[in-house]
């Protein structure tokens, strides 16, 4: 029988991995839309959005699998804020 934190975790996990999904189907597209040739052009803006996503995901993860808050903080490369 699983302990109600691996239950947690599993949920947690898995709503995360759903915005990795949707990311991934993002970047089949684009590839897709390059079809016949070897570039690939994405906008600077996609790509910021993309690593976000993934430190996010990275951070979340390090702290639920037993890291701590400060420690994910420390480890973070400088942020730059963005104005959109």
């Amino acid at each position: 029988m699983e302990s109600k934190s691996e239950v947690n975790i599993g949920k947690f996990v898995g709503r995360h991995l759903s915005q990795l999904k949707i990311m991934t189907r993002l970047l089949e597209h684009e590839l897709e839309a390059a079809k016949g040739s070897r570039e690939v052009t994405l906008d600077r803006e996609l790509i910021e959005n993309v690593l976000d996503t993934l430190e996010i995901f990275t951070d979340d993860c390090e702290v639920v699998g037993g890291g701590s808050r400060e420690r994910a903080k420390v480890e973070q490369k400088p942020v730059v804020a963005r104005l959109n």
